[in-house]
């Protein structure tokens, strides 16, 4: 490992001190595990530079989408601070910065604002990848015009990954920028395995803070040590990110069980009503899939398959508008969501925010924001100029009660 460790520092500075290109570098930071080793070795490698060879800025970017995981949340923002003041401190020529979606572009505004469709597995529908992270981040990399964005990328991640890096490989570490002509992609860590990932970091060698504080991270999203991965089970790390852990959006749609949410929730309680208003939010938009219980034959499995089926069918008459947004006709149990379901999904966030600050208050935490005063304040107006200009999405085409819904969501 070490020596993969040494010559991965030194291809960072041998980049780093060519002087055909001076330019600025960007590192994409997502506080996991690869690109918080990509980090700790530049870190180490340009520390080890003397200050007048510390001639290019490295801007270290973290994107936000607003609705992390709240444990990956606090984390990232307190990750960031110990890195500026370390780098300050050291006098490195080194920063980090957190990036987000403008406000009228969030999650919620978007979702319970304009009752845009629920975000799909793959393409196009995939949108809130793109909107909550990808574009901010891309937006700052453009501001900056970087040579190289430093990632944490590695081959042996997934077939899926390796055949993205191929495609675009330039030479044995560079790659072209898919999103950008001005830049190229350096991929420091392409060769390393889970294993070696986890060594380094087992080493504890980051400088800014201590790697216990990662391992933990992903040890409480499992249950599992973070330490070191098990020789011979990359496959099975890779469906899982590494130990069974996959950060990311607590809301989110496109996975049907957030594994790794619900193991935390078995040592932060507060954090069950988070998995709930996720159930509630795939139930109103009648994409509700019930997980399957360990053991369950295929019969019953069928059967339960079936029965929610149903359901979600009978709840898509209620909350789909039967309309689009220009108000073309569809069919019974299409178009936009409702303004009146929109309303009841927003209700349930609501109470979903007051009992995880309920339950912290009894654990003596502070209180944390789910959603912001100026985001309901625009989901508000949103609904307004809709029940004005759009009488067509106040309710379903079919006239069925939003009050049915509570019986069929909850059975």
């Amino acid at each position: 490992m070490m020596i993969k460790q040494l010559k991965a520092q030194e291809d960072i500075l041998k980049m780093y001190t060519d002087e055909k290109d001076e330019r600025d570098w960007v590192l994409a930071w997502s506080g996991g595990k690869d690109s918080t080793a990509v980090l700790g070795l530049t870190t180490q490698a340009v520390n080890a530079l003397p200050k007048d060879k510390r001639k290019r800025n490295i801007h270290v970017i973290m994107s936000d989408t607003r609705v992390e995981n709240p444990i990956l949340e606090a984390y990232m923002y307190d990750q960031v601070d110990k890195f500026n003041n370390y780098s300050l401190k050291r006098g490195l020529p080194m920063k980090a910065k957190i990036v987000s979606r403008p406000v009228d572009k969030s999650y919620f505004v978007l979702v319970l604002g304009r009752g845009y469709f629920m975000p799909l597995r793959n393409g196009k529908g995939r949108w809130c990848t793109g909107r909550l992270k990808i574009d901010p981040s891309n937006e700052e990399f453009s501001n900056i015009k970087p040579s190289y964005k430093l990632v944490g990328t590695r081959l042996s991640e997934s077939t899926s990954r390796a055949k993205s890096i191929k495609k675009l490989q330039i030479s044995d570490k560079i790659a072209e920028d898919a999103s950008s002509s001005e830049s190229l992609i350096f991929m420091p860590i392409k060769d390393w395995t889970v294993d070696d990932v986890w060594e380094y970091l087992g080493r504890n060698t980051l400088g800014w803070t201590s790697s216990v504080d990662v391992r933990r991270l992903y040890k409480d999203a499992t249950g599992e040590c973070g330490v070191a991965n098990p020789k011979g089970v990359e496959t099975k790390a890779q469906y899982w990110e590494a130990c069974g852990a996959r950060f990311g959006c607590w809301l989110c749609p496109v996975i049907m069980t957030d594994r790794s949410t619900e193991s935390m929730s078995q040592i932060h309680h507060w954090l069950d009503p988070l998995t709930e208003w996720r159930d509630i939010q795939l139930k109103v938009y009648g994409n509700y899939k019930p997980p399957k219980p360990e053991g369950q034959k295929r019969k019953e499995r069928s059967k339960d398959l079936r029965k929610w089926e149903d359901i979600n069918s009978k709840i898509k008459e209620i909350t789909k508008a039967g309309y689009n947004r220009a108000g073309k006709r569809m069919k019974i149990g299409q178009g936009t969501l409702t303004v009146e379901a929109r309303k009841y999904l927003f209700d349930k966030l609501m109470d979903t925010q007051r009992n995880v600050n309920i339950m912290r208050s009894q654990q003596r935490l502070p209180k944390i924001e789910l959603i912001s005063e100026e985001e309901v304040e625009i989901i508000k107006k949103t609904w307004e100029d809709d029940i004005k200009n759009f009488p067509h999405l106040i309710t379903n085409s079919s006239g069925i009660s939003i009050k049915k819904l509570d019986d069929l969501i909850f059975q």
